[in-house]
């Protein structure tokens, strides 16, 4: 576990990118409706830094109905295809759109397999945000139970590599309650802290 108050998670990502043998991707969960949330500034720049890095991005989104129809992952060209339910502002160029059946994107019933595209990509950090702080996020980020009966388990992508993530970027009114899972990066500020005045 390790809660950063030194650097921000956009100064994280940058000398992440830049070490030698490191790379990341950027995993957006369930940012799906038609209604901006309240820190969509906070999750576009993330979106837009992740861009400007040329970090993958995964746009994870709960439809079972399309993978009922057989739906295969779609990366995004120009306009967002018929079918993909993440906010229009967050359906970036070049994003990959993925489709699960519930709140884990390690459910076998994805339509791409995350773990082994991590591996295939020599991934070695997540940079995770969206929604639902304490469920579809905190399962995909470090497992958990997803039914109510506490049958189904996942684990999560601290298992395969580093997790970084910002409470400005989660959507949720409370404390993201994993900050100190294992492998877990909590940053503290977003962007860089400005300087105070003399």
């Amino acid at each position: 576990m390790t809660i950063v108050n030194t650097v921000s998670l956009h100064e994280a990502m940058n000398n992440e990118v830049k070490k030698g043998g490191k790379k990341l991707a950027l995993f957006v969960i369930d940012e799906q409706g038609k209604q901006a949330p309240r820190n969509h500034a906070s999750l576009l720049s993330t979106i837009t830094k992740a861009q400007t890095l040329r970090m993958p991005i995964y746009l994870i989104e709960i439809d079972h109905a399309a993978l009922s129809d057989g739906a295969q992952p779609v990366v995004i060209g120009g306009a967002p295809p018929v079918g993909v339910r993440t906010w229009r502002d967050y359906c970036v160029r070049g994003a990959t759109v993925v489709k699960k059946p519930h709140i884990s994107m390690f459910n076998p019933e994805t339509n791409l397999d995350i773990a082994a595209e991590i591996k295939r990509l020599n991934i070695t950090g997540a940079v995770i945000i969206g929604t639902q702080t304490n469920q579809c996020v905190k399962v995909n980020a470090v497992g958990g139970y997803v039914d109510r009966n506490n049958t189904k388990k996942f684990d999560g992508l601290n298992k395969l590599c580093k997790v970084y993530t910002c409470g400005a970027v989660l959507r949720g009114a409370e404390e993201a309650t994993w900050k100190n899972e294992p492998n877990v990066f909590y940053y503290n500020h977003l962007e860089v802290a400005p300087r105070p005045h003399r």
